[in-house]
C-alpha cells in the first residue's frame, strides 16, 4: 500500500514510519524538516511540506492510497497544529480522493475523556493542559 505519514519525525512518527516499511508498504514521510527523519531505505520517500499549507499537503497526497497522522507539538506549545493540520490533512484527502486515514490523537480527548485518571480528568487537563486538550 502507499501512505502518506504526517508528523513523520516525531518519536510515534519515526516508529510509523519503521513499521511501515517493515510490512512491505511504499511509505510517503511529509515534514518540515525532512533531513530530521534520519531513516533510509528503497521504499520511502520524503517530502518536505508545511501542514498548515493545504497546497502542499494535496500534493503530498498525489497518488497515495492511505493516510496516517501523528501530528503533535510540546504538550505546554500552544497553537493549532494537530487541529488546523488535521482539517487540511482532511480537506486535501476529500479533494484527492483518498478515503483511508489513521489519524493519532491523545488519551483523553473525545470519548476517552472517561478514560483518564481522577487528577488528570480534574487538575492536569483543566489547569496545565486546558489549551491543548479541548473537550468535545
Amino acid at each position: 500500500m502507499r501512505v502518506v505519514i504526517f508528523g513523520s519525525t516525531g518519536g510515534i512518527g519515526r516508529q510509523l514510519v519503521k513499521q511501515a516499511l517493515a510490512r512491505g508498504h511504499a511509505v510517503r514521510a511529509f515534514a518540515r524538516n525532512p533531513a530530521q527523519l534520519e531513516i533510509k531505505h528503497a521504499n520511502l520517500q520524503t517530502v518536505q511540506g508545511d501542514v498548515m499549507d493545504i497546497a502542499s499537503v494535496e500534493q503530498a497526497l498525489q497518488g497515495q492510497e492511505a493516510v496516517v497522522s501523528a501530528l503533535g507539538t510540546p504538550a505546554l506549545t500552544k497553537n493549532t497544529v494537530r487541529s488546523e493540520g488535521t482539517r487540511n490533512i482532511v480537506r486535501a484527502m476529500e479533494k484527492v480522493g483518498v478515503c483511508r486515514l489513521v489519524c493519532l490523537s491523545s488519551l483523553g480527548v473525545g470519548d476517552s475523556r472517561d478514560m483518564l485518571p481522577i487528577h488528570y480528568k480534574y487538575i492536569l487537563v483543566p489547569f496545565l493542559l486546558r489549551h491543548r486538550v479541548r473537550r468535545a
